[in-house]
């Protein structure tokens, strides 16, 4: 399990046989941790804070080494989930948007795009649909809101053939 205990710091725990150890800190935030998403297939850790940065936990060995993700935000990254295919990862935040978040393989390093639409306010949960282009963002402005999240290179034209029927996806395009 990883949670942030309030500070700058995550902490993993494992249970053994009858009580739970501390096996790793991951201490690189320069402000509060306010989220965490830990990949199921990739056993990847993705961590957010009030500095306005991302850093994505990769296990090698026994350690967890961290990789700068440059969110592009001018106020607190809030929440952070990774897509059902882990091949990208949203950032809800104060700055009243959502930064979608991706490896670009070619330079080995992480790239931010920041969905253009605002929100009214802060943008306090984000959640993946199956189909890993769909996300559903809440707001303290007291709304939901659908995007489409292609990217290109990463995505594949067929992902996007699954209906959200009933919903009005707003079309948001992702800009540097």
């Amino acid at each position: 399990i990883a949670f942030c205990p309030n500070t700058t710091e995550v902490h993993i725990y494992k249970f053994f046989t009858d009580k739970w150890e501390k096996l790793h800190v991951l201490a690189k935030h320069d402000q509060i941790v306010s989220g965490i998403d830990w990949s199921r297939s990739s056993n990847k850790i993705v961590t957010v804070s009030h500095d306005r940065n991302s850093y994505v936990w990769t296990q090698e060995g026994q350690d967890w080494v961290p990789t700068l993700v440059i969110l592009k935000l001018n106020r607190a990254a809030l929440c952070v989930h990774w897509s059902p295919k882990e091949n990208k990862f949203a950032v809800g935040s104060g700055a009243k948007s959502v930064s979608i978040c991706y490896y670009e393989q070619e330079n080995n390093w992480w790239i931010s795009k920041v969905i253009r639409k605002k929100h009214e306010s802060s943008v306090t949960s984000v959640a993946w649909h199956p189909n890993n282009i769909h996300l559903a963002t809440t707001s303290t402005d007291g709304k939901c809101r659908v995007f489409s999240t292609i990217i290109k290179g990463v995505d594949t034209r067929g992902t996007t053939s699954r209906c959200l029927s009933g919903l009005e996806i707003r079309r948001a395009n992702c800009s540097t």
